[in-house]
């Protein structure tokens, strides 16, 4: 474990060995501007009330830049509180090893004064494992958001109006409680994951990097936000909008649609806002085989996010409850085959989090998610082994809780400690695997490196 220590040590001195000084260790926006990052973020990815001012009005404020080009990088620890189960079967590899996760590269700036893009491409080291723990790497299409706007006036109020093209629902939302912002934690590990239902519902979930989508917003009087966006799979002509693999879920068409409404209030060093959102999508149940029957699914969403800004104390507080009606039309035979022994089900996400941020340079998340559903024998059954049909749970039902601490010697640097605790996993409470492993064995601690420049 000492030796284990050493080597984070160590990778956390080259990151702060490698970080420039403050005054050049800035993102392509923030150079776009001339202002440091925290004029947009308190802690990233949260968002000021000027960065979601800025990401409406298209990234278009400030001047041109000729090369509006900015990379990250990541690197990680993890520790998982039982890496074997009662077999002696390795859960989680690697246990305790420093390891490099990730690193992207963005494109992102204005293009004129009504045309600004946020593109990212990722190179995730940990994309997989091969049979000897070795790992597989992907690079790919990361989150893709590229707006047109424009301003006017309505009822006497400033009205700012857009087209937005993204390829993550909800990527190109401005508040951390709809899904590709919110906390999960921040720092998650990719070698010791979590349930297969943590955030089962579709808009949380499975289409990130998959699908590409096209619509129209308003933001008008620094108040109301409502958009309406159309999804259809990201292939042909916008496949550079997606991972580039293909087992992913396949929508029908390009019709599916993607809605945001939401409120919001500034006062002071105070904003609040409370919002709903929602995507209803009609899927392939095999993505090889676009044709025939697709299931339903219609999700909708609650959301809610406080934040509380000053010199020294920021404290932000995001919550969101997402449900799920799905209707296996396409799927469902009678309850037999790999299908879902239900014609219908349901799903529910929630999730919620507080973070407290000092001087900008200490940090401290406090994160919980439940996640619950109508049981199902044959989508949701676990089984120990092929010897029995004893399922361990038919239910998609998980819970979990997290505590992180950070600490940002400049903006653009974290280290962050973070720690998983799991109560519930994929549908049970105790001996989630038939062979005795609890829910807890599974409890993670993860040791994070972060910089961007």
């Amino acid at each position: 474990m000492l030796k284990t220590l050493k080597n984070i040590l160590f990778l956390a001195l080259v990151a702060l060995a490698l970080a420039p000084s403050v005054s050049f260790a800035v993102p392509s926006f923030a150079r776009q501007t001339g202002m440091d990052c925290a004029a947009c973020h308190t802690s990233f990815p949260e968002l000021t009330p000027f960065g979601r001012e800025f990401k409406l009005r298209g990234y278009t404020l400030g001047e041109r830049q000729w090369l509006p080009v900015a990379a990250m990088v990541q690197a990680s620890a993890t520790h998982i509180s039982k890496v074997h189960d009662n077999s002696g079967v390795t859960v989680m590899p690697h246990q305790n090893n420093p390891e490099f996760d990730v690193a992207s590269v963005f494109v992102a700036g204005k293009l004129n004064d009504y045309v600004g893009m946020f593109l990212q491409m990722t190179y995730n080291n940990i994309n997989g494992l091969r049979d000897d723990f070795s790992f597989i790497h992907h690079s790919a299409q990361d989150n893709t958001d590229i707006r047109a706007v424009g301003t006017s006036e309505l009822f006497g109020k400033d009205l700012v109006y857009g087209l937005d093209l993204n390829n993550n629902p909800s990527v190109q939302d401005v508040w951390n409680s709809s899904p590709a912002w919110a906390y999960t934690p921040w720092q998650t590990s990719s070698l010791a994951g979590g349930p297969n239902n943590q955030f089962p519902t579709k808009i949380d979930s499975a289409f990130a990097q998959t699908v590409a989508g096209l619509g129209g917003y308003l933001w008008w009087d620094r108040h109301l936000y409502a958009e309406l966006s159309f999804y259809g799979s990201a292939n042909k002509s916008l496949k550079f909008m997606s991972q580039g693999q293909n087992s992913f879920p396949l929508l029908d068409g390009h019709d599916n649609p993607y809605w945001r409404l939401a409120w919001s209030e500034d006062w002071g060093s105070n904003s609040l806002m409370v919002g709903t959102y929602g995507m209803r999508v009609n899927l392939f149940p095999d993505p090889a085989n676009p044709h025939g029957a697709t299931d339903r699914f219609t999700d909708t969403a609650l959301d809610v996010q406080y934040q509380y800004l000053t010199d020294p104390h920021i404290f932000t507080v995001a919550a969101t409850y997402i449900h799920e009606n799905i209707d296996w039309k396409a799927s469902y035979v009678d309850g037999i085959n790999a299908g879902p022994s239900n014609p219908t089900g349901n799903l529910n996400t929630f999730r919620a989090k507080a973070t407290y941020l000092y001087n900008r340079k200490y940090g401290a998340t406090l994160g919980y998610f439940s996640s619950n559903g109508s049981s199902d024998n044959l989508l949701y059954g676990v089984t120990p082994d092929i010897n029995t049909t004893l399922a361990v749970s038919n239910k998609p039902n998980s819970r979990g809780y997290s505590a992180e601490l950070d600490y940002n010697p400049w903006t653009n640097v974290r280290f962050s400690l973070t720690y998983l605790g799991f109560t519930q996993w994929d549908g049970a409470s105790s001996n989630i695997d038939g062979n005795g492993r609890s829910p807890r064995d599974n409890n993670t601690l993860i040791l994070n490196t972060w910089l961007a420049f």
